[in-house]
């Protein structure tokens, strides 16, 4: 087991990076080729649109073939579309390059159902927050790189992050097995929502309000505190580096002691408090403190809330329950943004940061309402 969660830790990791390299540089390089700012927004949007849409299809068809066919799917299509990025010179394809990258790398929930898949229950929250380290360490390492390679040119940027992922689906191609439960048998039937109904609420609104800082955070940073965009980058980065070290290491220990249900509704209330925090930052190192309540606040969340949808759901249906997740885990990444946006321009930047602490309240109350059924109840068909 450990050395199966190593590989899809490493595949995901992999995978972020090259998804890290690309997405900062993609307004840069539209406006170089005088595509308009209304377009630079299509060309962002439509990947999070198509991850949306596309997130519970994947789930449900790794449920029915397998997890490893999937996510080597995803691995193949996101290298094309890296190519397409490297070869663009024109809006239509670097759209076509966007759509692939959101429809294959909707395959996210693949990969939490496949540890899932080989994971007992009781762990399933640490195995799940050492997934959830890989992506924050590869939004921290991607960006960064390609910002070097940018220097030479988006062509570099994109044959280096198709470079990192094909040699990432032939690395999967060759280590990566298919779990147990689908090396026999194909699964059938349609996950319940009801139980579903608060995990996905809360993942939404979670999601959602950490979203706010993606707006509201530079702007305050630059406008209040008139921070440089290098440093503006490090704040990310710190919290990066604050969601890797809890979701890999502090999540597994203290989610055994509290539950997965009640370890989100902590988590909730520290991204609220982080929130809550930010309007009044003076100085550079009460942001600091600030953004590492709200990060910590979201490590501990997300883990514990797939935990306990993966308890609650039947293990022949866990790729369509994981992929509903993911699909509420980008409306709220659409949202929050929205929001933020919103009330930072039309009632200044206290109001967005209290809009994202009160959804972060409201996702807390939601993890009182999380089914309590173990997994074991709910057999997978014959």
């Amino acid at each position: 087991m450990r050395r199966q969660l190593a590989v899809v830790f490493t595949i995901v990791f992999i995978d972020l990076v090259g998804f890290g390299i690309v997405l900062p540089l993609m307004p840069a390089f539209a406006s170089s080729y005088g595509i308009s700012p209304a377009a630079i927004g299509v060309l962002v949007t439509s990947f999070s649109l198509l991850q949306l849409l596309v997130s519970p299809l994947w789930g449900a068809f790794s449920d029915r073939i397998g997890r490893r066919p999937v996510l080597l799917i995803g691995l193949a299509g996101s290298t094309a579309s890296y190519l397409l990025f490297a070869l663009a010179g024109n809006f239509w394809t670097l759209l076509a390059s966007r759509v692939i990258a959101g429809s294959m790398g909707a395959t996210v929930g693949v990969a939490q159902a496949y540890v899932a898949d080989i994971t007992p229950p009781e762990r399933r929250a640490q195995s799940l927050g050492i997934l959830g380290a890989g992506f924050a360490l590869g939004f921290i390492l991607g960006p960064a790189l390609g910002g070097v390679l940018y220097q030479h040119g988006h062509a570099a940027a994109g044959i280096v992050a198709a470079a990192l992922c094909g040699a990432n689906a032939l690395a999967a191609l060759v280590w990566l097995p298919e779990t147990p439960q689908h090396k026999s048998r194909r699964a059938s039937g349609r996950v319940p929502l009801r139980p579903l109904a608060a995990p996905l609420a809360a993942t939404f609104l979670l999601i959602a309000a950490f979203a706010v800082i993606h707006v509201s955070l530079p702007l305050l940073a630059q406008q209040e505190l008139r921070l440089s965009t290098r440093r503006i980058g490090l704040l990310f980065a710190f919290s990066g580096v604050i969601s890797a070290v809890v979701q890999g290491g502090l999540v597994g220990r203290i989610a055994p002691r509290v539950g997965e249900a009640r370890l989100a509704l902590i988590g909730g209330l520290l991204m609220s408090a982080g929130l809550a925090l930010m309007p009044g930052s003076a100085h550079i190192g009460h942001l600091y403190l600030a953004i590492a309540f709200l990060s910590m606040g979201s490590a501990a969340s997300n883990p514990a809330i797939l935990a306990a949808v993966s308890r609650a759901t039947a293990s022949h249906l866990q790729g369509s329950a994981l992929g509903l997740m993911q699909t509420a885990q980008n409306l709220g990444r659409i949202v929050g943004p929205l929001v933020a946006g919103a009330l930072y321009g039309g009632l200044g930047h206290a109001a967005a940061f209290f809009a994202g602490a009160g959804l972060a309240v409201a996702g807390a109350a939601a993890t009182l309402f999380f089914p309590t059924r173990p997994p074991e109840t709910a057999a997978a068909p014959a």
